[in-house]
């Protein structure tokens, strides 16, 4: 009886351990910040020293706009004796910050040729994170072109820009640079690939008229290289705005898509397009029209961009 009895004290006791392992108490103004952010404190504080309670992140879109051949830009502007810093703030980060307020984004960084925002979706909250990401995309493409406009009348050099959007359905996770947090998310590095454009899939669609800005392809010699299959994948976005499916299926729960079949003109004689249309609401009665397309990845030689066969993989537009 006492074996049986100091033997149930003794797993109590390493049951006692391992819940303790799992509790640090902080004593750090800087770890409790690092912790709160990234939601794994727990406060156990009384209640006159509790604070009102803060919206909880479950969701965000990450959405990167690149803009292409900067460095080429930067030289001719130079060689034409005028300020590429001022032309391009001028030209795109002016016009599109004053558009973050309207949309409820954030900053997440600025890099020399490129924006990345965010747009965060809240628990027990219907704000419509991927359809706001989608109208901004668009105004921002449509805002580059406008401006576009007008260096070509004034003889000046234009912008290109290629828009990746995607979507985690997680809040995402912080690094505390000083004062600054740092942004880490897998939907950075997927919404940069979604905004690149490859240099041979461009001098392929160069001489083709195409209704489209966004193409994906699959290479051939491509087939056998395992893991992640998005990755491998030789894009085309000039001007366009290219989603991953996450964020298509997300649109589809936040508003009501209608889907329509098309056969239209493509870059292989016809094939049957895939388009959904909805009104996405951005509050005071304002609502914003987004039309998405989805596309068949095809299988293609990259040495003549041959046509092989239609994969299963899709694209959005």
């Amino acid at each position: 009886r006492d074996f049986i009895r100091y033997h149930g004290d003794l797993r109590r006791l390493e049951a006692l351990k391992h819940a303790l392992d799992t509790v640090n108490v902080i004593s750090s103004d800087r770890l409790r910040e690092l912790s709160a952010i990234n939601r794994t404190l727990y406060e156990l504080s009384l209640s006159q020293e509790q604070k009102p309670a803060e919206e909880r992140i479950v969701t965000h879109v990450v959405l990167k706009a690149d803009i292409r051949d900067s460095t080429t830009l930067t030289r001719t502007l130079m060689g034409r004796g005028l300020n590429p810093a001022s032309y391009f703030s001028l030209n795109f980060y002016d016009p599109v910050k004053k558009l973050l307020p309207k949309y409820q984004a954030s900053k997440v960084f600025i890099e020399g040729d490129a924006l990345i925002l965010a747009l965060f979706g809240y628990e027990h909250k219907q704000d419509f994170p991927v359809g706001r990401t989608c109208v901004l995309a668009r105004e921002i493409i449509s805002i580059v072109h406008a401006y576009n406009e007008q260096s070509r009348s004034d003889g000046l050099p234009t912008l290109e820009l290629g828009i990746g959007i995607s979507f985690q359905d997680s809040a995402p996770m912080y690094l505390m640079d000083g004062d600054s947090r740092i942004m880490i998310s897998k939907a950075m590095n997927e919404s940069d690939r979604l905004s690149s454009c490859n240099r041979g899939a461009r001098r392929f669609l160069a001489d083709i008229e195409s209704m489209f800005n966004v193409y994906s392809f699959k290479t051939v010699e491509d087939e056998d290289t395992g893991g992640n299959p998005d990755e491998f994948l030789m894009r085309f976005n000039v001007g366009g705005v290219n989603m991953n499916e996450a964020a298509f299926h997300a649109l589809q729960q936040e508003i009501s898509l209608q889907g329509l079949a098309v056969e239209l003109p493509t870059l292989w004689d016809k094939e049957t397009v895939y388009l959904y249309s909805g009104l996405v609401p951005l509050g005071g009665g304002i609502f914003r029209r987004v039309v998405v397309r989805e596309g068949r990845i095809p299988r293609i030689d990259a040495s003549d961009f041959s046509f092989k066969s239609w994969t299963d993989l899709t694209y959005h537009e």
